[in-house]
């Protein structure tokens, strides 16, 4: 058995260059193991120096981790995310070498599938908390698909035809801002009576042909692409209270603990890039064209505005406090309902923000349930309020407060751009 019989198919001369990049600290331990694996066929059989090399590759991710987990995200250097990202592809090796050489002759079906899960998740873990590779950055996620493909004949089904969503009292949701709907508008309407007036407006029929719409109601569609991948969720009420938290869990126990059984703990897949993670679902739907309209005047420009595309995924009653984004935002509505509260950035002196640096875009007032002792000049703030039914979008210029709550269970994306 050499390196070349591995499932995961690696360009080592690249990797090689990519430790020009990291700090020098894990430099010393990764450059030896690196070399070995790309020259050796000797030492890849031999347990002792698989061990060995995993139990050092694993200090190293330690010490990343730590260096990862020491302030603020964005001021964490890039050549430490750099280095998590390449630590994950040896240790992603080093463990199918390991199987390998200490499986029994006759193959271990139940085994094998535990380490390709094992050897998934470390990979989830690197696009999640590394970064791209400048050399290969589509290495990490191209690694995860080849993997859970092999995965997806024996992954579990949940036997539920679809996502179990009420829809007693939904026709009822009526909005009270009729003349902002709009059946399919052209582009010619959507910027001079949407985008430039930066107004919120409901866009229906747009979206009608999605195969998202009527595949991703369905829990084994779903669990069939994604449930061996490892996702971050966020566990608590909102992200202002005490009892938030986030972890990283494996799909099909989030579809199963937070979407298909009730749990006394909401868990929300929130404002997540899952279509980068993994590029099979973007085949389901499309960028809207609205977004290639921008407020930047630079006619050298040739270019659509980049779009940032997040998925929001939970079970009923999910909550985002009222708090407002720099971009553009088109909210398109996969499956379930929500009801989604704005106001004007004029309001935002009736909102009361909080002052502190990581939360200034975020209203101490609750629209829903408001203390106008404590909050007096609430009184004074006009809002809009929009339910939003599957198939449908709600624009959300740059720096309007929106308030939104989950109906039912819920799929969203949201396109962001500037």
């Amino acid at each position: 058995m050499t390196h070349s019989a591995s499932m995961i198919k690696l360009p080592w001369e690249l990797l090689i260059k990519e430790l020009e990049h990291i700090p020098t600290e894990i430099k010393l331990h990764l450059t030896s193991i690196i070399n070995m694996l790309h020259t050796s066929d000797k030492l890849l059989t031999q347990e002792k120096w698989i061990s060995t090399s995993i139990t050092r590759v694993e200090a190293c991710l330690d010490r990343t981790w730590e260096t990862l987990n020491s302030g603020y995200w964005k001021d964490v250097p890039i050549e430490y995310r750099y280095c998590y990202s390449l630590c994950t592809v040896v240790k992603a090796i080093l463990l199918e070498l390991q199987y390998k050489v200490t499986a029994d002759n006759l193959k271990d079906k139940e085994k094998e599938k535990i380490v390709l899960k094992n050897i998934i998740n470390q990979i989830d873990r690197g696009i999640l908390l590394g970064a791209p590779l400048s050399s290969v950055p589509n290495l990490l996620t191209n690694i995860a698909t080849k993997l859970n493909n092999c995965c997806i004949e024996d992954s579990g089904a949940t036997n539920i035809k679809e996502i179990s969503i009420n829809h007693e009292g939904t026709n009822f949701l009526i909005s009270n801002n009729p003349e902002r709907y709009f059946e399919k508008p052209s582009m010619e309407t959507f910027y001079n009576k949407i985008f430039m007036p930066k107004f919120p407006a409901i866009l229906t029929g747009c979206i009608s042909h999605w195969k998202a719409l009527t595949l991703w109601k369905n829990p084994d569609y779903l669990n069939k692409i994604a449930g061996t991948r490892t996702v971050p969720i966020e566990i608590g009420s909102r992200y202002t209270e005490e009892d938030w938290t986030q972890h990283l869990v494996n799909f099909s126990e989030f579809l199963q603990n937070h979407i298909i059984a009730s749990n006394s703990q909401i868990g929300y897949l929130a404002q997540h890039q899952l279509f980068e993670q993994i590029p099979e679902l973007k085949e389901d739907f499309e960028i809207p064209e609205y977004c290639c309209f921008s407020d930047t005047e630079d006619s050298d420009d040739v270019n659509s505005p980049e779009v940032d595309v997040n998925a929001w995924f939970g079970p009923a009653n999910t909550l985002s406090p009222l708090h407002f984004d720099p971009k553009h935002n088109l909210l398109s509505q996969v499956f379930g309902y929500k009801r989604v509260i704005l106001y004007s950035p004029a309001e935002t002196d009736n909102l009361y923000p909080y002052d502190t640096k990581l939360l200034n875009n975020t209203a101490q007032v609750d629209p829903v349930r408001p203390d106008y002792d404590k909050w007096p000049n609430f009184r004074k703030a006009n809002g809009m309020t929009f339910y939003l039914k599957p198939g449908e979008m709600l624009y959300i210029p740059p720096k309007w407060w929106h308030h939104v709550t989950s109906l039912s269970p819920s799929f969203s994306i949201s396109f962001w751009w500037n």
